[in-house]
C-alpha cells in the first residue's frame, strides 16, 4: 500500500529526532513521548525497510535508481530526473491534494527564494497552467524537501545517533535579516543527496528515543514512551457509539455502531506494535484525542497498563468542577486500577497557539511564570502539560521552528530542578518514584479515587469533532455497513491472526479486516464536514471511501456475495446545519445558558479595520486571533464612538479566556493587547443571571 501524504517523512527530518537530541543538553528534564503505532509501522516498514536495498548508507549512494519504490508520490519525484517528469509528474508536484505547494507562508517566509518559486507555482495552479521547466520544477521540489530539515540540520553539523554526521550548511546559509538563502545552484545531485539524508534520518527515528528511554529499574534516562491504539481511533465511539449521548444531548446520532471487540483490539495491537520495536510493553498510553469512557478504561486495565492521560475536562465533568486536576487520581474498574493524568489545558494550549507570536524567551518565562502560579508550600502539585508534538511549531513566526522556545525552557527547567522549585517527571516515575532525583513513590492505593469517568476528549470534552453532524454520521453508516458484512462471514479478525496457514478465503477475509481497522482511525471523521475544510478538496474523504471499498472487494475475491458499493462524496451539510454544529460544541443542550456581551473600548488607541476577541472557546475563535470580529456600536449624537462589542451564548460554569487585537491578519497576533503574560478571564457562575455585560478598555487590565 503506498503512502499518499508525505507528512511522516517531513515531521520525521524536521521534528521527531529534535526534542531527544536537544534534551542531552539538560540531563534533569524528563518528559514523556508518545508515539502512534501507525507512526512507527510507516517509518520503518514503509521507509526504512522498503528503501534499504536501494541505498548505501556508508557510501552515501543509491544503488539501481531506476527501481526504487514509489513508497510516497513526492518522495519518489524527488530522485526522479526532473527533465523526464511526464504530465502526471507536474500535476503531482503542484497540482494533487498532497503537493510541495502544501508549507505555509510561517515557513517559506524564511526562505525568500523559496516563496518566490511558490508564487509561481501556486498562480499556475490558481489558473490551471502546466509549468514544463526543468530547473523550476527542480527547485519546487528540491525547496519542499529542504524547508522540511529541521534548522540544526541546515546549520549543521549534527550529530546522529548513529554517531554518523549530517550537515546541509552547505546548499544554504542563514543570512542577517534571519532568513535562509541558497550557496548555489540546485541540481539533481542535490536533490538526491536530500533523499540519502531524509534516509538516514528514518534509520535513527527509533535509536534518537531508545538511547534516552527511562529505566525504572536504575532511575536512568529522560524520556518515557507512551502509545496509542492501534490507527488511532475514537475508541469510545468503536466500543459504543450510543456513549456519545452522555456527552452530546440533543445531537443526532447515526446507526449504533457497537463492536467492543474491535476497541479491545485496536488497543491491543498497538501495544503490540510499540513492542515489536521497542522490545517491551510501556507503561502508558495515550488515548487517541484524549477519547475515554467507562468502557474504555475498563480496556487498559485489561492489559496492564499502569496510566493513561486525557484533558481536565473530563475530570471537571466527572466530579462536577469539585476537583483539582493537579494530581493523578486511581481509576477503579471492576477492581483494577489505572492511573488517570489530567491535562492543564490552558498551559497546553499556550504552547500549541499562544506562543506562536511570542519569541522564543519570551514564551519560556510566560510558561514558567505560569507553572510556578500553581506552586503551594503546604501541597505537591502535578501538572500535565501535554499537546500536539509535531503541527504547532510551523506557525511559529518570531522562533522559527520553535527552537528558541524549547532552548529557554529547558535551560530554565534544568536550573529549576536544582533549586527544587519545579521538577520535571515522567507519569511512571512519579508513581514508582525516583530517590536519586528526590522523588518519593506515590502508590496507586494512596491516590484519590475515581469509580466513574465521564466520557469525552480533549476537544470540547465531547466527541463533536468526529460524530453528530449529517456528514459525520455518514461516515459511520458508510462503516457501519461494512463492519457487518465483515461480521457475516463469521470468522473474526482474532481466529484469523492466530492461524499461520491461511486458506485463500481466509487471506482475503484478513486483508478486509485489515482495511477495517485503518478506517476506524479518527481523521477520517474529523475531516468529514464544514468544520474541517481543506484547501485541496475532500482528499480525506476519497481515501476514507477508497479503505472502505477496499473492504467489500476482499470480501468479494473472498466468494461472499456483497454489492461493492459507488461510492459519492461524503454530503455537505446545509448553512443552518454548519452553524448548529459549531455552536453546540459549548453550549452543552440542558444546561443553563448565559448571553455574554463583551464590549470594548477602544476611544484611546487607532482602530484601522476592526477591534477583534478571540478566546478559549470555539466561539471565540480558540486562540485564533483577528478571525472573531466585533460590532461598532452605533449611537445617535456621538459621531466617533469607538465602543465594539461581541455577544456569545454560553453554559453556566464555564471559565473564560479572552483577549482582543486590534485590525490584524487572521493567524497573527500584531496588534494585540500588549500583556502577553495574561489573559483576561471571566467565571460564568452558576445561578448567573441571564445575561452579562462585560467592559474592558483595549490594552488595559
Amino acid at each position: 500500500m503506498k503512502l499518499v501524504a508525505p507528512w511522516v517523512r517531513t515531521h520525521t527530518t524536521k521534528d521527531y529526532l529534535f526534542i531527544p537530541s536537544l534534551l542531552k543538553k539538560y540531563p534533569n528534564v524528563h518528559i514523556t513521548i508518545n508515539l502512534s503505532p501507525s507512526l512507527l509501522v510507516q517509518v520503518q516498514e514503509k521507509y526504512v525497510k522498503g528503501l534499504k536495498k536501494f541505498i548505501d548508507i556508508k557510501a552515501k549512494k543509491i544503488r539501481n535508481i531506476k527501481n526504487i519504490p514509489e513508497i510516497e508520490t513526492l518522495f519518489y519525484l524527488l530522485i526522479k530526473p526532473t527533465k523526464y517528469f511526464t504530465k502526471q509528474d507536474i500535476l503531482c508536484l503542484y497540482h494533487c491534494h498532497y503537493s510541495a505547494l502544501s508549507v505555509n507562508d510561517v515557513i517559506r517566509h524564511y526562505f525568500p527564494e523559496c516563496e518566490r518559486v511558490y508564487q509561481i507555482f501556486n498562480e499556475a495552479r490558481q489558473k490551471n497552467i502546466i509549468i514544463k521547466n526543468t530547473q523550476l520544477l527542480r527547485e519546487l521540489k528540491f525547496w519542499f524537501t529542504l524547508m522540511n530539515f529541521n534548522l540544526d540540520i541546515l546549520e549543521g553539523p549534527v550529530k546522529l545517533p548513529d554517531n554518523t554526521i549530517i550537515d546541509l550548511s552547505d546548499l544554504v546559509s542563514r543570512k542577517s535579516d534571519n532568513k535562509y538563502y541558497l550557496n548555489k545552484k540546485i541540481d539533481e545531485q542535490d536533490c538526491e543527496r536530500l533523499f540519502i539524508e531524509t534516509y538516514r534520518i528514518m534509520c535513527n527515528f527509533l535509536d534518537a528515543h531508545k538511547q534516552l528511554v527511562y529505566h525504572p529499574t536504575n532511575n536512568t534516562g529522560q524520556i518515557e514512551l507512551s502509545t496509542s491504539p492501534y490507527s488511532h481511533p475514537i475508541v469510545p465511539l468503536l466500543y459504543d457509539t450510543e456513549s456519545a449521548k452522555e456527552c452530546m444531548e440533543g445531537y443526532n446520532l447515526p446507526r449504533r455502531f457497537h463492536y467492543p471487540e474491535d476497541a479491545k483490539l485496536q488497543v491491543k495491537m498497538g501495544l503490540e506494535v510499540f513492542e515489536k520495536y521497542f522490545g517491551y510493553r510501556p507503561s502508558g498510553i495515550w488515548p487517541s484525542e484524549g477519547a475515554v469512557s467507562d468502557d474504555v478504561v475498563r480496556i487498559f486495565a485489561e492489559n496492564k497498563l499502569q496510566w493513561f492521560a486525557t484533558d481536565m475536562q473530563i475530570l471537571n465533568k466527572t466530579l462536577k468542577g469539585k476537583a483539582s486536576h493537579l494530581k493523578p487520581y486511581n481509576v477503579n474498574t471492576d477492581g483494577k486500577n489505572v492511573v488517570a493524568f489530567f491535562r492543564d489545558t490552558m498551559l497546553s494550549d499556550k504552547i500549541g497557539f499562544k506562543y506562536q507570536s511570542y519569541d522564543g524567551e519570551e514564551s519560556a518565562d510566560d510558561f514558567i511564570h505560569h507553572l510556578l502560579s500553581y506552586a503551594d508550600v503546604h501541597e505537591e502539585k502535578v501538572v500535565s502539560v501535554i499537546l500536539d508534538g509535531e503541527n504547532a511549531w510551523e506557525w511559529y513566526r518570531k522562533d522559527f521552528g520553535a527552537r528558541e522556545f524549547f532552548n529557554a525552557l529547558f535551560r530554565k527547567l534544568e536550573k529549576l530542578y536544582h533549586s527544587r522549585r519545579i521538577i520535571t517527571v515522567t507519569p511512571s516515575e512519579y508513581l514508582n518514584g525516583n530517590l536519586i532525583r528526590g522523588i518519593s513513590p506515590h502508590p496507586i492505593e494512596e491516590l484519590p479515587s475515581l469509580k466513574h469517568i465521564s466520557c469525552g476528549s480533549w476537544i470540547h470534552g465531547d466527541f463533536s469533532k468526529w460524530i453528530g453532524s449529517k456528514e459525520k454520521n455518514f461516515a459511520w453508516e458508510v462503516l457501519l455497513d461494512a463492519r457487518k458484512n465483515l461480521e457475516n462471514t463469521g470468522i473474526s479478525f482474532e481466529y484469523l491472526r492466530k492461524k499461520k496457514k491461511k486458506t485463500k478465503k481466509e487471506k482475503y477475509i484478513f486483508r478486509a479486516y485489515e482495511y477495517l481497522f485503518i478506517a476506524e482511525g479518527s481523521d477520517w471523521f474529523w475531516w468529514a464536514g464544514e468544520d474541517q475544510e481543506s484547501y485541496t478538496g475532500k482528499p480525506f474523504d476519497e481515501l476514507f471511501l477508497s479503505y472502505i471499498y477496499q473492504i467489500f472487494v476482499n470480501l468479494s475475491k473472498a466468494g461472499f456475495r456483497v454489492k461493492i458499493p459507488d461510492f459519492k462524496m461524503l454530503p455537505k451539510p446545509q448553512k443552518s446545519e454548519k452553524i448548529s454544529v459549531q455552536k453546540i460544541g459549548t453550549m452543552k443542550i440542558g444546561q443553563k445558558i448565559v448571553t455574554v456581551k463583551f464590549i470594548c473600548d477602544a476611544n484611546d488607541t487607532v482602530v484601522p479595520d476592526a477591534i477583534y476577541i478571540t478566546g478559549n472557546i470555539k466561539e471565540l475563535g480558540e486562540w485564533i486571533p483577528n478571525v472573531i470580529r466585533m460590532k461598532k456600536i452605533k449611537q445617535k449624537g456621538r459621531l466617533n464612538l469607538n465602543l465594539w462589542e461581541y455577544e456569545v451564548k454560553v453554559p453556566e460554569g464555564l471559565e473564560l479566556h479572552y483577549k482582543y487585537t486590534n485590525s490584524g491578519k487572521p493567524g497573527e497576533w500584531e496588534g494585540s493587547e500588549e500583556f502577553p503574560a495574561l489573559n483576561r478571564t471571566f467565571i460564568v457562575k452558576e445561578n448567573e443571571k441571564d445575561s452579562v455585560i462585560i467592559k474592558d478598555k483595549f490594552g488595559k487590565l
